[in-house]
């Protein structure tokens, strides 16, 4: 899945696993928002390609 704007009206971007739909918010779009999220979802055991096209998975289904 890829990382998407968010919809609520704040300039966000959402990842969103591949696996279960299970989804992260990053804080705010800005130019290095990708790199960002990215970076906190892997702290929090997201996996997958470091690219926003993905595949990416949470940390449940991540877990063989």
């Amino acid at each position: 899945m890829t990382a998407i704007p968010d919809d609520s009206g704040t300039p966000a971007l959402v990842l969103i696993c591949d696996g279960c739909g299970r989804s992260r918010r990053g804080e705010r779009a800005r130019p290095e928002a990708w790199l960002l999220l990215w970076s906190q979802a892997g702290g929090a055991g997201w996996r997958g390609r470091d690219r926003a096209i993905g595949p990416h998975f949470c940390p449940l289904c991540a877990t063989p």
